[in-house]
C-alpha cells in the first residue's frame, strides 16, 4: 500500500489509466530510473528515446493545467518548456495528455492526441515548426540543426541536462554523464555531433 503523497497518487492514477487502456505493464520516469546508480542512469539517458519510440502509448501529465483550461494551455504548460519532454512527443507514436486532475486535455476522446487538430496546432505554436517536421524527426545525426534549435528554447534544472537530454535524440552512446561539469557537457555533445556529421554549420543553429 502506498501513502497519500502527491507522487504516489500520481503513480496510482497513471497505473489505473494504463490498465483501463488494456495494458498490464507500465514505465514511469518518476520512479523507474535509479538515479543513484551511474550505470543505470547512463543507460536510461541514451535509451530513453528508443523506449518512448517503442512504447504502445505515452501518457503525459500536464502539471499546472486544470481540467477547466481552454485551448492554449498546452502551449503555456510547464511540460512544453522542459528539455527532457521534447523526446516524449517526438518519439511516441500514440500520446495522451491529461490535466493535473487526470481528465483528458480539452476533454479529447481521441485514442491518440497526436492526431488532434487542437494539439497539432498548439505543438506547432509551441515549437515553431510544422507537425510534419516534428513527426519526421528520427534519432541519429540527421536534422541536426532543427533538433538543436528546438532544444535551445527549453529549460533544465541542471545545466548538464541541456546536453544529456539530447543523447537519445542523437543516438549518442560515447558520452558519459558527468554531473558537475557544467556547460562543458554541451561542448562535448557538440564536438561529438560535429565529428560524427562533419557539418560545421551546426554550430550556428539559432
Amino acid at each position: 500500500d502506498l501513502d497519500a503523497s502527491p507522487t504516489h497518487n500520481k503513480l496510482q492514477t497513471f497505473c489505473k489509466i494504463v490498465l483501463d487502456a488494456g495494458f498490464h505493464w507500465a514505465w514511469s520516469d518518476t520512479c523507474c530510473i535509479n538515479k543513484s546508480d551511474h550505470f543505470v542512469l547512463q543507460e536510461a539517458l541514451v535509451a530513453m528515446f528508443k523506449w518512448y519510440q517503442g512504447s504502445a502509448m505515452m501518457i503525459v501529465f500536464l502539471r499546472g493545467v486544470r481540467s477547466s483550461s481552454r485551448r492554449g494551455a498546452l502551449v503555456q504548460s510547464i511540460w512544453n518548456t522542459r528539455a527532457w519532454t521534447l523526446q516524449e512527443y517526438v518519439a511516441s507514436k500514440i500520446i495522451r495528455f491529461y490535466t493535473e486532475d487526470w481528465t483528458p486535455y480539452l476533454d479529447l476522446m481521441l485514442p491518440n492526441h497526436k492526431e488532434s487538430p487542437e494539439v497539432i496546432s498548439e505543438m506547432e505554436q509551441a515549437t515553431g515548426v510544422s507537425a510534419q517536421q516534428l513527426v519526421a524527426l528520427r534519432p541519429g545525426l540527421t536534422s541536426i540543426r532543427e533538433k538543436l534549435r528546438l532544444a535551445s528554447t527549453r529549460e533544465t534544472t541542471l545545466v548538464e541536462d541541456a546536453a544529456y537530454s539530447l543523447l537519445g535524440i542523437f543516438s549518442i552512446t560515447g558520452i558519459p554523464a558527468i554531473y558537475g561539469e557544467g556547460e562543458g557537457s554541451l561542448g562535448r555533445l557538440l564536438a561529438h555531433v560535429l565529428t560524427g556529421s562533419g557539418d560545421a554549420s551546426i554550430l550556428a543553429w539559432t
